[in-house]
């Protein structure tokens, strides 16, 4: 997803995923971390068409054996993820009722979405988020990164880095990856996907307030969401505030897996996560800061993941 409308933030007063670094627009780092991995083949990009196919100029014409295809943006996320999802069925054309699909083999259909601007993305973090994603059990798939496995991208002694907080379970501290995979006709309440992408920063109580109403108003798992939502967020407060004995006492109250049976009533989905442990996806950018900070660190970053992706590799030979 590369849009630039809605509720997506402009960096530096453009699109953040046409942005460069080192020369290169954002997006094309992305690119090129899907084309290296082993499960991706097409690729389908949403954004402000003339644009991205103006800026992935080069990328586009040296690329012969995989099928690229760039679309006109609609006017949210969730249109664009569901547009996008409808030009992946052979044969699809714009105003076909995508009812016509149902209870055809297109109804299974499961599509990898993510956003554009994740420059840190590797192909080996795209192969584990698949490896571990339980895409036979479950509809709809959200990739998670733990706290622990960020630390390497934090800020150091006269190096900037970013510092994100993190949602609180019992087993776990964690942030989301920006990667999903899910099979989008079996998401009843598309509309809810919308609505948390909107007040997802909850860095504002507006957004905060806003993100409770929404939850108040679904028609299933009200109470357990709100609770839950309540614990959350409850968590970040006081970790913000350098209280994490005391929000280490509160995440005991909720489990990663019932916040797990909660979206996936909130989204009338089976839902899951798949834990990746590179940080990559986790590093979105969502400020001018963010952005200079990446540049700063890109090299030294991507090779951090190009090591540990060498160590696991070294790790599994010798298990075998």
């Amino acid at each position: 997803m590369a849009g630039d409308r809605r509720a997506s933030r402009n960096i530096k007063g453009g699109n953040k995923t046409l942005l460069t670094i080192n020369e290169r627009p954002v997006l094309s780092y992305v690119l090129s971390a899907l084309l290296d991995s082993k499960y991706v083949r097409n690729i389908l990009i949403v954004g402000p068409k003339k644009r991205i196919e103006k800026a992935l100029k080069s990328d586009l014409a040296r690329i012969k054996d995989r099928k690229i295809t760039v679309l006109e943006q609609w006017d949210n996320l969730i249109e664009n993820v569901w547009h996008g999802f409808l030009h992946t069925i052979e044969g699809y054309k714009e105003g076909v009722d995508p009812d016509t699909y149902l209870n055809t083999p297109e109804e299974e259909k499961a599509v990898l979405a993510l956003s554009g601007d994740i420059p840190l993305l590797t192909s080996y973090e795209i192969d584990e988020f698949f490896e571990n994603a339980e895409i036979d059990r479950f509809d709809y798939i959200a990739g998670i990164t733990p706290d622990h496995f960020l630390m390497p991208y934090y800020p150091k002694k006269n190096k900037p880095g970013i510092r994100h907080s993190y949602f609180h379970a019992r087993e776990i501290k964690w942030r989301h990856n920006n990667l999903h995979l899910g099979r989008l006709f079996k998401v009843r309440n598309k509309i809810y996907i919308q609505k948390m992408y909107e007040y997802r920063h909850q860095r504002e109580w507006k957004d905060i307030i806003k993100l409770i109403f929404t939850i108040l108003r679904t028609e299933k798992g009200t109470y357990k969401a709100f609770y839950q939502f309540a614990v959350l967020q409850a968590c970040m407060f006081l970790t913000n505030r350098r209280f994490g004995w005391l929000s280490d006492f509160i995440r005991k109250f909720v489990t990663l897996s019932s916040i797990e049976n909660t979206v996936g009533l909130l989204l009338g989905v089976s839902a899951k996560t798949s834990i990746t442990y590179y940080g990559g996806a986790a590093l979105d950018i969502d400020s001018d800061e963010e952005l200079e900070t990446i540049k700063t660190n890109l090299d030294e970053w991507m090779a951090y993941q190009k090591e540990l992706f060498n160590s696991k590799k070294g790790e599994s030979k010798k298990g075998k």
